[in-house]
C-alpha cells in the first residue's frame, strides 16, 4: 500500500493484465520503519485484497475507541507494538504521546482481522462517515463502484447532514470514451448495499482533486463544486 487502500478490482486488473506477476500487500507506515503486515507471495491469489498478516517480531491488534481488542472480523483501530515503532516524533512530545500509549502505535487507520490471522485495511478513521448512528468505511462502497462498468477512479466522502450528521456521497471520473450514468450507478449500488451504505448523491467528473503528494481529497465542498 501506499498510502491509501488499494481497490480489489483495481489488484485483479492488474493480475490479468500482468499474469506472471504475484500481486501482494503489505502495510505500513513512516513511523513504523516500515512493515507492519504482509501477504506471502505464496498466498498471492487466495489472500488478494488482503494487507496480510503480522510480520515476525510485529504484534497488531484491533481496537475499539477505548482500547479494548476486538474480536474475529469487527472494524477497529489498528495498533502494533515492537521494535519497529519509532522513539517518538522529532521535539513533538505532546504528539508522541497521543500516538505511542503503553507502547503501542495507534495508526489511526481502521481495519480488522479475519479468524485465519489475515488483517484487512478499511480506511483512515477520520475518512469513517457515520451516517444516521451507523458507520460506513469508503473503501466497502468504492470497491463496489470499481466492478461497474465504465468506471475509471472514484472516491466517496461524507456530505453534512442536518438531520443524520452525514450523509454519503461519491464521486466518479468515467474511463476514456465510456460515460457513466447517476441514475444506473445509485440503482446498481441500491441492489447490492445495505440501504444506510448507498450515497445520497453522485456526481461526475472529469478528475479528482488531489493534494500535493498525490492523494485524493475527501472534501465534499470540493468534489460537489461545479
Amino acid at each position: 500500500m501506499m498510502g491509501t487502500s488499494i481497490p480489489l478490482p483495481l489488484l485483479r486488473a492488474f493480475q490479468t493484465a500482468q499474469p506472471h506477476i504475484r500481486v501482494i500487500q503489505g502495510y505500513g507506515l513512516t513511523e513504523t520503519s516500515p512493515m507492519i503486515t504482509l501477504v506471502e507471495p505464496a498466498k498471492a491469489e487466495a489472500k488478494m485484497g488482503s494487507i496480510g498478516r503480522a510480520v515476525p517480531g510485529v504484534e497488531v491488534k484491533i481496537v475499539d475507541e477505548s482500547g479494548k481488542e476486538l474480536g474475529d472480523d469487527e472494524p477497529g483501530e489498528i495498533i502494533t507494538r515492537g521494535p519497529h515503532v519509532m522513539k517518538g516524533y522529532f521535539r513533538r512530545p505532546e504528539a508522541t504521546a497521543e500516538r505511542v500509549r503503553g507502547g503501542w502505535l495507534y495508526t489511526g487507520d481502521v481495519g480488522k482481522r479475519g479468524a485465519d490471522g489475515y488483517y484487512y485495511h478499511l480506511g483512515r478513521r477520520d475518512d469513517m462517515i457515520i451516517t444516521g448512528g451507523l458507520n460506513v468505511y469508503p473503501a466497502e462502497v468504492e470497491n463496489l463502484i470499481y466492478t461497474y462498468p465504465g468506471v475509471q477512479e472514484t472516491v466517496v466522502f461524507a456530505i453534512p447532514d442536518a438531520k443524520r450528521g452525514q450523509v454519503i456521497g461519491a464521486a466518479v471520473v468515467p474511463r476514456p470514451g465510456a460515460a457513466v450514468n447517476e441514475k444506473e450507478l445509485l440503482t446498481f449500488l441500491r441492489a447490492n448495499l445495505a440501504n444506510f451504505k448507498v450515497p445520497d448523491r453522485i456526481v461526475v467528473r472529469d478528475a479528482l482533486p488531489r493534494t500535493s503528494s498525490g492523494k485524493t481529497i475527501r472534501d465534499a465542498e470540493t468534489l460537489l463544486a461545479n
